[in-house]
This record gives C-alpha cells, structure tokens and sequence, in this order.
C-alpha cells in the first residue's frame, strides 16, 4: 500500500512539473509586418512627400489560435479609422476561424506622405490566451525633389536696333548693346543671377536650381555676349520669373551684318 501510495504521489508531482513546463514554455503567435516599397519588417523608414505606404501582414499562430489583429497610428499622418485591408477587413480584426491560424494581409495607406514630419505605426497580434506579438514602424516623411526638365534650345536675335526676340519666356529683354557686347537685362523676371557653368549639370532638381537663385547675388544686366564677333561661350545665367526658374546655358554668339543693320543670335539651352 505504502509502494502504491508513493507512486500515485509521485506521478502527481511529475504531472504538476510537466504543466508548469508547458504553461511557461507555451509559444505565442508570430507576426511578420513588411513594407512594400522600403521591404522593410520594421523600424525606421523614411518616404517622400505624396508617397504611399504598404504593409504586408503575415501572422502565425503558436500554441493558441490567434484572435485579433490591431492596427495603431500617432503622429502627423494619423488616419481614423484605419484603411480597411485588401481582403475587406476593419481594424480591430476579430480573425475569422479561416485567419485564427495563419492571417496574411494588406493594408495599403495613401494619405501616409501627406505632411511632413513622424508617424508611427504600430500592428499587434493577440492570441486567445491574451499573447501579443509586435511590429512597430516609425515613418519619417521628408520633402521630395522634382527633376529638372529636359534641356530646350533657344535663339535670341537682335537685328539693327529693333529690340531681340526670345527672351520673354525668361522675363529677359534685350533692347540695346555697348560698344563691344549684347546687353540681355531682367525685365519682367523676379530675379537673375550667374552661376558657375559646372551648375549646368550639376544642378539636377528644381530645388537645386531654385536654392542657388534665392542665394545667388542679384544681377540686372548680362554683358557675356560680343557685340562685334561671333564666338563659342559656356555661360550659366539663374532666372526666376513668375513663379518659375530657369537655368540658361549660353554656347553661342554669332554676329552678322545685312541691309537691316547687324544681327547679333544668341543660342542656347535651357532647362527649368
């Protein structure tokens, strides 16, 4: 009776211990958040202003099925309610018995580049023994850049003393010369600088260029151009002019004489 009373006691404390064990050892849903454009699975990202943000959601149950997903948002581009997902569920998600045990999902938020500034994005799974896992995205969104356009050629053209052609695009006149050059002159534009003829390539956005004329030194006249000989030039002028900036890369003068006094053409490129 003693032997028989030992061993129940015995297989009662080694179930106890196996219990414990289980409970403690007992594993928690897995979830696994990836951003489309960035593929990153969380952390710190940085977007462009008006970009878009995608996240894929892939949750995996442990030992429990899971039951709700949740989605939450602080910061400048906070949304509410949260986008419903591709697969037409609203956030809380109570999973469905089809999802409690593998959930995979998109949610896609367009309005997530809409200002400047933090958001933090944060996803959570819950398991029906109360067990969380955690993603969590912090999202910096940064002013983006626009490219320069393609470069455009242009002709200014002086004949005798009528004043040239061309330049008004530019807010640019050209009425008169000195003795020995073409006097292009601001007319309508807001402001003109000259810039370093490396600027011409180097400066590939419209922030760029925009950032040189609001800095550059003010010029009303530009005196490059000979007034009596044709030659090659590699000139760089900044323009603003309502509302819209140029860059102008002079290459060419030619000068020329005829019954209608001298022709003095000016080519170029331009790009804005």
């Amino acid at each position: 009776m003693k032997i028989t009373k030992y061993l129940a006691l015995a297989f009662a404390g080694l179930f106890a211990i196996t219990s414990c064990t289980d409970d403690e050892d007992s594993a928690p849903a897995f979830l696994t958040v990836t951003e489309a454009g960035s593929g990153s699975i969380g952390g710190a990202i940085t977007i462009t202003q008006g970009e878009t943000l995608s996240f894929a959601i892939d949750a995996r149950k442990g030992d429990s099925d899971m039951e709700t997903f949740a989605i939450s948002i602080s910061g400048v581009n906070t949304v509410n309610p949260i986008p419903t997902s591709l697969q037409g569920n609203s956030f809380p998600y109570t999973l469905s018995n089809a999802d409690d045990e593998t959930y995979r999902d998109t949610v896609v938020f367009v309005n997530a580049g809409n200002n400047l500034g933090n958001t933090v994005y944060t996803f959570t799974i819950t398991d029906k023994d109360g067990n969380t896992d955690e993603v969590n995205f912090n999202v910096t969104v940064e002013a983006g850049t626009t490219p320069l356009g393609a470069a455009t050629a242009f002709t200014w053209e002086r004949v005798g003393g009528d004043p040239a052609t061309g330049l008004a695009q530019f807010g640019l006149k050209w009425t008169s010369n000195s003795s020995t050059s073409a006097i292009v002159a601001l007319d309508a534009g807001t402001k003109m600088v000259e810039l370093a003829a490396a600027d011409w390539t180097s400066f590939t956005t419209q922030e760029d260029l925009a950032a040189a004329i609001s800095s550059g030194t003010a010029v009303t006249e530009y005196r490059g151009v000979s007034a009596t000989a044709s030659n090659a030039y590699n000139d760089v002028l900044g323009v603003s002019n309502n509302g819209t900036n140029y860059i102008i890369n002079i290459t060419q003068g030619t000068v020329g004489t005829s019954s209608a006094g001298t022709t003095i053409t000016i080519n170029g490129e331009y790009k804005n």
